[in-house]
């Protein structure tokens, strides 16, 4: 488990925007992008050398890229590609705006087939290229560590 040794603020702005769109590229193909962007500033804590610093634990900005084939690639077979890069920007770990993370980038993939009878076989994987990051930091230098590169195989039957 973890712990959250941030105290309290007061108040907090938080100001922001998510864009998104989807677009099919071509018959089966479909592409996606979104950015969302946040702006936050500490207006009132007890020590006053943070009012004006970002609030802790949120990101500048999130960027999603994506790419899906999902249709037939034989008569008797559809075909699942996809693949998704994400970027989260920098995060700041405590209200005094000294500890934070740099940008993440993270690539996930997944592909496989159906058959006509209903058989599914699909691989993954999350966090493709193994990046090595914090996922939280609690002042004092706890840190904890996400989950590294994880894949595997599904297989389903439908009736």
């Amino acid at each position: 488990s973890s712990t959250q040794n941030l105290g309290n603020i007061p108040e907090t702005r938080i100001n922001g925007f998510e864009l998104e769109a989807t677009a099919e590229v071509a018959p089966h193909f479909d592409i996606n992008a979104a950015i969302g962007v946040t702006d936050s500033d500490i207006k009132a804590f007890p020590d006053p050398s943070v009012i004006g610093n970002e609030a802790p634990q949120i990101s500048r900005y999130t960027l999603n890229l994506g790419a899906q084939y999902a249709g037939p690639i034989s008569d008797s077979v559809d075909g699942l590609f996809r693949v998704d890069y994400r970027r989260t920007g920098r995060t700041w770990w405590e209200p005094f705006n000294t500890t934070s993370r740099d940008p993440v980038d993270l690539v996930d993939v997944r592909a496989g087939f159906t058959l006509a009878n209903g058989v599914s076989v699909t691989g993954f994987a999350s966090n493709l290229f193994n990046e090595i990051y914090n996922a939280e930091f609690s002042p004092g230098g706890f840190v904890f560590k996400a989950r590294p590169r994880r894949y595997g195989v599904e297989a389903s039957f439908n009736f």
